[in-house]
């Protein structure tokens, strides 16, 4: 079997410390004490989303700025979806990486802040925020960690509670900037090549520590899921299949069986996969089109998405009751 293995560590902890005394530590805290954005209930399309979403007009229509990853949970009590959206460089200048963090208290009227992922380093005698240019395909929020898959890259690791109130001095016309707190990367020259780490959610087989699930996208049917213990030093990748399943987008696992999306472009609905990683069932054409990372929510019963074509982007859920595999019982 193939094995792969990633490398923690972590970033320089007085620039770390530098950038919080530079501006305000809020924490996620401090983050949902401030109004925020709207977000509005929305008509999502395909027969599977039960729940939906959709972003305000500069958001829906931008195509500076692409959604990609969700995580879901609860701060405080306070139910949270987050997600994240990729850059695409404009006349040379990267953007890098933001996360959308969208508060559900009031599930008729949730608010959101959007947060700029940035790498503190020093420049002279003052302090520069340079922006994560990754991909930002998928991430998992678990405790105080926010992880983002950043491709041939591995995973970046940021901390919520490092969250900073720039004010005054915005990165990017950005007043919530979240500095990176470290990095799982593979080694420089891999043995068995290089796993392309497109997306990521939480394996939930050991509540005791913090195992993951991540997959490749891959136009063809060649593109991998793997589940793997993560470690602060190294880890070791070795449970690793191949589900033959195109330009798959997401994965999470849900009570042992498996949930994938798979897009199929801005026109057709994207598909939802159940099962497991040698017997799958399509289910064509329930999603909306360019379905992108999943997330699961125990406490409601669902899979959380996000959709990423400009005029067509949505926040959704599904009830995983309703799409399981025949054989792991009746649809309800």
């Amino acid at each position: 079997m193939t094995r792969f293995e990633l490398h923690g560590s972590p970033a320089d902890p007085s620039v770390r410390a530098d950038a919080a005394a530079t501006h305000t530590r809020v924490g996620l805290l401090g983050l949902l004490a401030d109004r925020g954005r709207r977000l509005r209930r929305a008509r999502v399309p395909g027969s599977a989303a039960v729940v939906g979403y959709g972003w305000g007009l500069f958001d829906t229509f931008t195509q500076r700025w692409w959604p990609q990853g969700i995580a879901t949970g609860d701060f405080g009590g306070v139910p949270i979806v987050i997600t994240s959206w990729y850059a695409q460089p404009k006349r040379g200048v990267e953007q890098g990486v933001r996360i959308s963090v969208i508060d559900l208290r009031n599930p008729k009227r949730p608010r959101f802040h959007h947060v700029l992922l940035v790498s503190p380093r020093r420049e002279g005698a003052t302090l520069a925020f340079d922006p994560v240019v990754v991909h930002a395909g998928g991430i998992v929020w678990s405790g105080d960690r926010l992880l983002v898959a950043a491709t041939k890259g591995g995973l970046l690791e940021f901390r919520l509670s490092d969250i900073l109130d720039a004010k005054r001095e915005r990165v990017f016309g950005y007043r919530y900037l979240l500095p990176q707190h470290g990095e799982f990367r593979q080694p420089k020259a891999p043995k068995n090549g290089m796993l392309r780490y497109s997306f990521v959610a939480e394996d939930p087989t050991d509540d005791a520590e913090l195992r993951l699930v991540v997959g490749e996208y891959s136009t063809g049917e060649g593109g991998r899921l793997s589940r793997f213990l993560l470690a602060d030093d190294a880890s070791t990748i070795d449970d690793t299949h191949v589900p033959g399943i195109a330009q798959m987008q997401g994965v999470v696992i849900v009570d042992g069986v498996w949930f994938v999306n798979a897009s199929r472009g801005d026109k057709l609905g994207g598909d939802l996969w159940t099962g497991a990683p040698d017997a799958w069932t399509r289910y064509e054409g329930v999603l909306p089109p360019g379905p992108e990372d999943i997330a699961v929510w125990p406490e409601r019963g669902q899979v959380w998405s996000v959709t990423e074509f400009p005029g067509k982007r949505w926040v959704y859920g599904v009830d995983v009751a309703a799409w399981r595999p025949p054989s792991s019982g009746p649809r309800a």
